[in-house]
């Protein structure tokens, strides 16, 4: 394996340049973050392996990828999958299981060979294996991020039965609707068909590609989560000297996301498939709004702190610690109305969204390919090719809405829809008031070259 190349950055004046050469998939060149000097104990390079750096398109070319084959695999036993089911993919025979055991209390299934009721997973299961210790199974779905509350009652099947068959004769309508406007009139069809997402050639009913689709989204999410390191594992918790530093400290924090999203887009194809100056635009005009989507997968609303890890994972005390330090550093540096606002918009969007990793990713790259979204728009460059760009975000949206359909009836998801894209209109209004008040407060030559090029104060 060759070795990966790092970059680290010390003039203000290339970090466009910078930038743009993080978001080539045809180059090994990361951003690194030089840390302030209370963090020297720490390391100070993002280091990553070639095989989870490379892009879809190398791949192509012969080079490793530590990604999931495009047919399923159970994430219980290791057989073949049929799909997302409970949240997670599973095999038919894992779904049956789960479907039958997960309501009952855990105490009434045995370990088949441990006589002692532990919470630890001890027996292997595998999908060849014909007898599977019901215990440690059950375990590892619920550690695989199987729901529970996915599980439908009679009542909720019946319910659901008539929303399919609702949405059935909603699609009718709405077909025959289009051919009649098409015949009058070419133009109203196409205003139709563009705030629909269903059209003629489109089935609402997610098909394999689809979930084949949204299963590599998945995997780019995890990859590129693991492609850096946490913020938690390399930012001290040490008290700022003053509140300056205490700033430069919030937006260091930042970065480690920035990071983690941007490895993410550049394992999206679409993205990948766009030149060097469309990445950039969006990136550096969008991506900012992407943050608070991302952290509402890990927001905690009873205790008003998100946490530095993913949404399945345990958290320990010095992450619990960590979220509680950023917590108030940032009230510290932005006040408590401004951290009330932040808060009220992390809790609805982790309700609307369900907190389900699957939502959240979508429409993070709903958001990222919408040109003109910035709050910024006035000073957004054009794209070399906005019909690319434009036929990405309605992929996305569309599949956002499908997906939706496959638990909600029409007009619910609908609704959500709406109610989301009124959250989204928010986000653009806090991330001017975060970049106007970074500007009005904080010197510029100690900010982080990323965080100064995504908040536009070059």
């Amino acid at each position: 394996m060759s070795k990966t190349k790092f970059v680290l950055i010390t003039s203000i004046d290339d970090d466009q340049e910078k930038l743009l050469s993080s978001l080539n998939g045809n180059q090994l060149e990361k951003f690194v973050l030089e840390l302030d000097q209370n963090n020297s104990n720490k390391r100070n390079v993002f280091s990553t392996d070639e095989e989870i750096c490379s892009s879809p398109s190398s791949s192509s070319k012969g080079t490793s990828t530590k990604r999931r084959k495009a047919d399923l695999t159970c994430v219980i036993c290791g057989g073949k999958a049929i799909g997302y089911n409970f949240a997670q993919i599973s095999c038919e025979s894992c779904k049956a299981f789960f479907r039958r055991n997960a309501l009952q209390p855990l105490e009434r299934i045995k370990c088949l060979y441990q006589k002692d009721l532990t919470n630890e997973i001890r027996c292997s299961i595998r999908s060849e294996m014909k007898q599977k210790c019901p215990r440690c199974r059950l375990l590892k779905c619920f550690q695989s991020g199987m729901r529970k509350d996915y599980i439908l009652t009679a009542e909720e099947k019946h319910s659901k039965k008539q929303r399919l068959e609702e949405n059935r004769r909603l699609r009718s309508i709405v077909q025959n609707s289009s051919n009649d406007l098409h015949k009058e009139k070419e133009e109203k069809t196409v205003k139709i068909e563009s705030i629909c997402p269903l059209s003629n050639e489109i089935s609402p009913q997610l098909t394999n590609d689809d979930w084949n689709c949204l299963n590599q989204m998945r995997n780019a999410y995890t990859t590129a989560c693991q492609s850096a390191p946490s913020a938690s594992s390399m930012i001290s918790l040490e008290l700022a000297p003053d509140k300056i530093s205490a700033f430069i400290n919030t937006l260091d924090i930042q970065n480690f996301t920035a990071v983690k999203l941007i490895n993410f887009l550049r394992e999206i194809r679409e993205f990948d498939q766009l030149d060097d100056h469309d990445r950039l635009i969006l990136v550096k005009y969008n991506l900012l709004l992407l943050f608070l989507i991302r952290h509402s997968l890990t927001f905690d609303p009873r205790r008003e702190i998100c946490y530095d890890l993913e949404p399945h994972d345990i958290v320990s005390a010095d992450q619990e610690a960590f979220a509680l330090h950023c917590k108030s550093l940032f009230i510290l540096c932005y006040g408590y109305e401004f951290n009330q606002t932040v808060v009220t918009l992390l809790n609805s969007l982790s309700q609307l969204t369900d907190r389900d990793p699957i939502v959240v990713q979508l429409l993070m790259l709903m958001m990222i390919f919408s040109k003109g979204l910035s709050a910024d728009d006035y000073q957004e460059p054009l794209l070399n090719d906005p019909q690319r760009v434009f036929h990405a975000q309605s992929k996305y949206t569309d599949l956002l809405f499908r997906y939706f359909l496959e638990k909600l009836s029409f007009e619910q998801s609908a609704k959500k829809i709406a109610l989301i894209s009124e959250q989204l209109l928010k986000i653009q209004k806090v991330s001017r008031d975060f970049q106007l008040y970074v500007k009005s407060k904080v010197d510029l030559t100690h900010i982080n070259p990323l965080m100064k090029s995504l908040l536009h104060l070059t």
